[in-house]
């Protein structure tokens, strides 16, 4: 990697602020759109659901497959390590804030929750898109004739990749046993059509599919429920945007074929590929204002629990500030002494520490809808997350890192 020694910490501090604050600026005519009434919750909901199904695929293509190679893609194998180890120190970091602040087991829970599943989509991906084009000395050298485009197609694949690791952890382990009430102190509610439904929804329809089938023979009626379970788990975790990155591989992977997508005179580039480009250039403002509009309070909110401000301690501190004691240092480390794969790609390490901080994920908020636990909290870890410490957390955080840069050369 290559990093100019010119750059000061001021510079990088107001270059940071400027992206930041882009994207708090969006966020905030989102957030007045639910106050206003402009956008109410069932219009967030759809755009939600225009963004993953339509909107955010279209920007993984136009980002993935112009600049995927084979070479790369076997580079990037780092990141499930990384998102083990960050996960597992996020664990423990939230374990030690309720123990300190003396919370039961549902309320260690919340907290380990919030703690483990931090926002790696809308704000990591808004920032680190806005951050390629701003800071300058992020080109890997071991790229030739790297650029800007090519540094913010790296960026998002690591964040995805990190992305559906998450997912398929949040909406089993997290919305099955975290999130849910130990005993009777809560009941789910009931999902209502439309809503996003987790792996054990999924597993009630199969077992009431496979009871229906009415097969006769126990070794077909074996193997089709096997059969089924294994559909049903993939289905599960596939979505989208994880099947917009897997026909980027395809396309990066055959050559003819990226070539004839992104050829500058070709005709599938010059209609195809530019119709995507155009429909993913829409998705990060439109993330951006679903981010704001969560934010504006529900009426509907239950009442505070009676360890309100420890929950919002906890989730807080087990998030955004004691992993990083201990990840940031591990990355940094990494980046110096261990120059293999997509460690010495300055984006990773920016990526990295902007992952290690960021707030607790948006869709905590569905969950904790969906199971009617602690929600009053939820919301306002979110305020105090997004709102209050998000702007100068990553001020400091993505100065450190280029910090950091200069200091593994």
């Amino acid at each position: 990697m290559a990093v100019a020694p010119g750059l000061s910490f001021w510079n990088i501090a107001y270059l940071t602020f400027e992206s930041v604050l882009e994207v708090v600026i969006v966020s905030f005519a989102g957030f007045w759109c639910a106050y206003t009434g402009l956008l109410p919750k069932q219009g967030q909901k759809i755009i939600s659901l225009l963004n993953v199904d339509l909107f955010t695929p279209c920007l993984i293509f136009s980002k993935l497959a112009k600049s995927l190679s084979l070479a790369k893609i076997l580079e990037i194998a780092v990141i499930p390590i990384f998102y083990a180890v960050s996960t597992s120190i996020s664990f423990l970091s939230g374990k030690i804030m309720s123990r300190i602040l003396k919370l039961d087991k549902d309320e260690s829970n919340f907290v380990v929750a919030n703690s483990i599943f931090g926002n790696s989509n809308s704000l990591p991906v808004s920032l680190t898109l806005s951050l390629a084009y701003t800071l300058p000395d992020l080109v890997w050298d071991q790229i030739p004739n790297d650029n800007r485009d090519n540094v913010a197609s790296r960026g998002i694949l690591y964040l995805l990749i990190f992305q559906q690791i998450g997912h398929v952890l949040r909406w089993s382990y997290g919305f099955n046993t975290l999130m849910r009430w130990s005993g009777d102190r809560g009941h789910p509610r009931r999902l209502e059509a439309g809503q996003l439904r987790g792996p054990e929804t999924e597993s009630e329809e199969l077992e009431t599919l496979t009871q229906s089938s009415g097969q006769t023979n126990a070794s077909l009626h074996k193997i089709r429920t096997t059969f089924m379970s294994i559909f049903n788990k993939f289905r599960s975790i596939m979505n989208p945007p994880l099947y917009s990155m897997l026909f980027s591989v395809i396309v990066a992977s055959i050559h003819p074929i990226q070539h004839e997508f992104f050829s500058k005179d070709g005709f599938i580039n010059n209609t195809l590929t530019e119709a995507v480009v155009e429909l993913g250039s829409i998705s990060i403002p439109l993330i951006l204002i679903v981010l704001g509009s969560n934010l504006h309070p529900s009426q509907d909110t239950p009442p505070m629990s009676h360890n309100h401000k420890k929950l919002i301690l906890g989730s807080i501190v087990g998030r955004m500030i004691l992993p990083s004691c201990f990840l940031l240092p591990i990355i940094a480390l990494c980046v110096k002494y261990i120059k293999v794969s997509i460690l010495d790609d300055p984006i990773f390490l920016v990526v990295g520490f902007i992952l290690t901080v960021s707030p607790p994920a948006i869709q905590l908020t569905q969950i904790t809808q969906l199971n009617e636990f602690f929600e009053n909290e939820m919301a306002s870890v979110l305020f105090w997350g997004y709102v209050v410490l998000t702007l100068p957390v990553s001020i400091i955080v993505v100065s450190a890192a280029m910090s950091v840069l200069r200091w593994a050369q």
